[in-house]
């Protein structure tokens, strides 16, 4: 998972592709639009989703992060449907949480 290295002022964590878009979208573009740098942190592929597959849900979401003007646009990649505490899992957040510095999280 190469990502470039900068600060970002708000991002969305949330499971699937599209969750974002769904709950946050609307105060991610206000706070672009207030010149704020946004990102989404998608932590699964959605690949237990019955519609799609896990590649058109990728594309998907790197439109919707192009419409939505961010920042970054990460996934995780953990097991959809069995995401755990493990010590990967733990690194792959951190890591992310380490390099972008998030003012403000958005979860669900």
């Amino acid at each position: 998972m190469s990502q470039p290295n900068f600060e970002l002022d708000a991002l969305a964590v949330f499971s699937h592709p599209d969750d974002a878009e769904l709950t946050a979208a609307g105060t991610l573009l206000k706070l672009k639009s207030l010149g704020y740098r946004t990102g989404v942190l998608d932590t699964t592929r959605g690949e237990m989703g019955t519609r799609g597959t896990p590649e058109g849900r990728a594309e998907e979401a790197h439109e919707a992060g192009r419409v939505m003007n961010l920042d970054l646009r990460l996934n995780l990649e953990l097991p959809d449907g069995h995401v755990q505490v493990t010590d990967e899992a733990r690194r792959r957040m951190v890591r992310v949480l380490r390099i972008h510095r998030p003012k403000v999280i958005f979860t669900q």
